[in-house]
C-alpha cells in the first residue's frame, strides 16, 4: 500500500510538472501583437563551436528566457553562408525564422553568392557583438613589423603565402585589401577551416593570416607573432599592437561583427520588438563580461532602421573596393 501511495504521488507530481510548463509559458507575454506563436529558429551560417555560434546561442538563451516560446539555434553551414541566407530569405516573414551571420553576408552580396539582393531581402535586427582581427605571421618569419612585411613582399612578389577560410571569406577579402592598399602581391591559400590554417602557421608552412583576437593561442604558445590589428584604434587589452591604419594603410579597418537578421517583409512591430529584446541582453553585465573575456565587445544599441542603413553602406563599400582593386575570387 505504501509503495502504491509513493507511485501515485510521483505520477501526480509528473502530471503537475507537465501541465505547469505551458502555464508558465503563457505567463510570459508576447512581445508584439500576435508574436511569437511558435518556436523561433535562428539559423547560424557557420559550423557549431565557433565564436559566432557561441555568441548566438548565448543571446538566444537569454532572449528565450523572456519569451513564451523556445528559441532554437540551428547551424546551417555551407556555400559561404549562402544556404542559411537563402533559407531565411525564403522563409515566411513572421519573425519565427531568423539569421545569424557575420561580414560574409556583405562580401557574398558583392559576389552575387545569394539568390537575391540581400539589401532588399534581409532586415538587420541588431548587431550582437564585434571584434577586430589581428595579422599574425609564422614564428620565424623574416620580418618583425607590418612595415617590414610590406618591404619584404615588394622585394619578393608572390612569395609570401596567406591563408583564409575560403575564396570571398572575410579573411580573404581583408588580406586582399592589405595587398591592394600596400601595393604588394602575395599568394592566397584557401582552407576549409581556421584550425587547418593555424596548424600550418604553427608548422611554418604558411606565412601569415588574419585571426580573431580570441584565436591568439599560437602567439601565446610562441608558434606565431602578431604584427598589427585591423581595428581603427588599438585594442585596450593589446595596447602595444599597432593598427594597420597607423603603420601601412591609412584608413584601413576590418571588423568581425555578428548580426541578427529577419526577412525584409517581417512586420516592423516584430523587428522592433526583437531589437529591444537583444538590446536587453547586450545591457546585461554578466553577458558583457563574457564577451570581453573572449576579446569581443557588445554591439552598440541602434534601431533596425539605423542598422539597415549601415548594412547597405557596408555592402556598397566592399563593392567599391572589389571593383577598384579588381579583386576576383576563384571557386
Amino acid at each position: 500500500m505504501q509503495v502504491r501511495k509513493i507511485l501515485n504521488a510521483s505520477a501526480a507530481l509528473l502530471c503537475a510538472s507537465l501541465f505547469m510548463t505551458p502555464v508558465m509559458a503563457q505567463n510570459k507575454p508576447q512581445i508584439a501583437p500576435g508574436y511569437p506563436t511558435k518556436p523561433i529558429r535562428i539559423l547560424v551560417a557557420v559550423l557549431a563551436g565557433g565564436g559566432m555560434d557561441m555568441v548566438t546561442r548565448s543571446v538566444a538563451s537569454r532572449v528565450g528566457e523572456r519569451l513564451p516560446v523556445t528559441v532554437i539555434v540551428e547551424n546551417v553551414a555551407g556555400a559561404a553562408g549562402a544556404i542559411a541566407v537563402n533559407t531565411v530569405v525564403s522563409a515566411q516573414p513572421d519573425g519565427h525564422t531568423l539569421l545569424s551571420a557575420s561580414g560574409s553576408v556583405h562580401i557574398g552580396a558583392v559576389f552575387n553568392k545569394f539568390q537575391s539582393d540581400v539589401r532588399k531581402t534581409l532586415q538587420p535586427i541588431q548587431q550582437m557583438s564585434y571584434q577586430p582581427y589581428m595579422l599574425i605571421v609564422r614564428a620565424d618569419a623574416p620580418f618583425n613589423s607590418a612595415q617590414e612585411l610590406v618591404a619584404y613582399a615588394k622585394k619578393n612578389p608572390g612569395k609570401l603565402t596567406y591563408g583564409s577560410s575560403g575564396p570571398g571569406s572575410p579573411i580573404h577579402m581583408g588580406t586582399a585589401l592589405i595587398e591592394y592598399g600596400a601595393a604588394i602581391e602575395m599568394t592566397h591559400v584557401p582552407y576549409k577551416g581556421n584550425s587547418a590554417i593555424q596548424l600550418d602557421i604553427a608548422g611554418g608552412r604558411l606565412d601569415l593570416t588574419l585571426t580573431s583576437i580570441s584565436g591568439l593561442q599560437l602567439v601565446r604558445q610562441g608558434k606565431a607573432r602578431v604584427l598589427a590589428i585591423t581595428a581603427a584604434q588599438r585594442h585596450a587589452d593589446y595596447p602595444d599592437v599597432p593598427t594597420i591604419a597607423e603603420t601601412i594603410i591609412p584608413g584601413y579597418e576590418m571588423i568581425n561583427a555578428y548580426m541578427l537578421y529577419a526577412p525584409i517583409k517581417t512586420p516592423s512591430a516584430i523587428v522592433n520588438a526583437l531589437n529591444r529584446e537583444v538590446q536587453h541582453v547586450l545591457a546585461d553585465e554578466e553577458f558583457r563580461k563574457k564577451l570581453v573575456a573572449d576579446a569581443s565587445m557588445p554591439a552598440p544599441s541602434r534601431s533596425p532602421q539605423e542598422w539597415q542603413k549601415q548594412f547597405v553602406a557596408e555592402i556598397d563599400r566592399w563593392d567599391a573596393v572589389v571593383k577598384k582593386a579588381n579583386i576576383r575570387i576563384e571557386e
